[in-house]
């Protein structure tokens, strides 16, 4: 046979995954005794020959290793994926990007088709299914270093290098209280976020009641975001700010307010979380939760390379501090 026998082509063969010829060709993770017959059989029949990836793997010399990325589109981890990429530069590495579109299944391929390529290790970000939480402790126990970026994982499985969303959110209510607002929305896409837990806890500390009238949780898709957002201002007893997931949740929030009329921030004041390159270019500036992603992307890199050199120790995690960046897109609430 040719060497354009690929392991995805042994993997057909042998009826397993690519993962696990991976681990059968590095020795890295456990193969159970059927399939590795069943993969011996098959690389013989085919005459499959390793790649130099492949064969690297064993030593941890590729130079490359994986970013796992849930979606491009979100300027935040756009931002973020710069920042690993530079650092892995620093460093002597290459970064192969896959983005998931938010999909764990696509995760799960995308770890596979890294393996295969014979990455020194991944880094990956939310969402996260069981099994793929399961997959990624399978890696690390077979030796390849895993870094989790905002994940959470109960129990921990895997390196995590996160920012303190919750403290982070609890301070935009508190901002948002000290101007005057008690009726203040929350647009996102997920209740058990630190986020939303930061949201009701500001709330609650204020002494203000939780009104589910003025939250929205659904999609993160920028269309739904649209349809929450108009939910939020049309309602019978609108509020006078909204915090945003994100910044991308909060940039159409504000299109939204000028599409409606309404002065930003005279008539709605609008918070987002992330600090991306165009919330100081918005109209108005968006005030922000500015989360370090230099530094986030930094430390994920670092506890690649930590892992790499020292081996696979006890899992650890590296939370860092978000810090509030007040623009013009918040003031005192002002009757409409």
């Amino acid at each position: 046979m040719t060497d354009q026998v690929t392991a995805y082509d042994v993997a057909a063969r042998a009826r397993v995954s690519v993962g696990t010829v991976s681990r059968f060709l590095t020795g890295n993770g456990y193969v159970g005794q059927a399939s590795r017959a069943r993969i011996s059989k098959a690389i013989e029949e085919l005459g499959y020959v390793r790649s130099s990836a492949a064969s690297s793997l064993r030593s941890r010399k590729s130079g490359m290793f994986g970013f796992v990325v849930s979606d491009l589109r979100n300027p935040f981890t756009a931002e973020l994926a710069v920042a690993i990429q530079e650092r892995a530069r620093e460093v002597g590495y290459v970064v192969f990007l896959a983005h998931t579109m938010g999909l764990p299944d696509r995760a799960m391929e995308a770890i596979d088709q890294l393996q295969s390529h014979g990455v020194d290790g991944i880094v990956i970000t939310p969402p996260a299914s069981e099994q793929l939480i399961h997959r990624l402790a399978e890696l690390r126990a077979g030796g390849t270093p895993v870094v989790g970026i905002g994940l959470r994982t109960k129990p921990q499985v895997i390196d995590l290098a996160t920012v303190d969303t919750t403290t982070g959110a609890r301070q935009i209510v508190d901002h948002l209280v000290e101007l005057g607002h008690t009726r203040i929305g929350f647009l996102g896409s997920d209740r058990s976020s630190g986020r939303y837990r930061g949201y009701k806890s500001g709330l609650r500390a204020a002494g203000i009641g939780l009104d589910q009238d003025l939250i929205g949780i659904g999609s993160s898709d920028q269309s739904a975001v649209w349809d929450l957002a108009e939910a939020l201002l049309t309602g019978k007893n609108a509020p006078t700010a909204i915090f945003g997931f994100n910044d991308a949740t909060a940039l159409a929030v504000l299109q939204r307010a000028y599409q409606s009329g309404l002065r930003v921030p005279e008539h709605l004041s609008v918070v987002g979380f992330d600090d991306v390159d165009l919330a100081a270019h918005s109209v108005p500036p968006l005030t922000t939760m500015a989360q370090p992603k230099d530094e986030l992307g930094r430390r994920a890199v670092d506890m690649i390379i930590q892992q790499l050199g020292a081996g696979i120790q006890e899992p650890t995690t590296v939370t860092l501090t978000p810090k509030l960046v007040i623009r013009a897109s918040t003031g005192a609430p002002v009757m409409r």
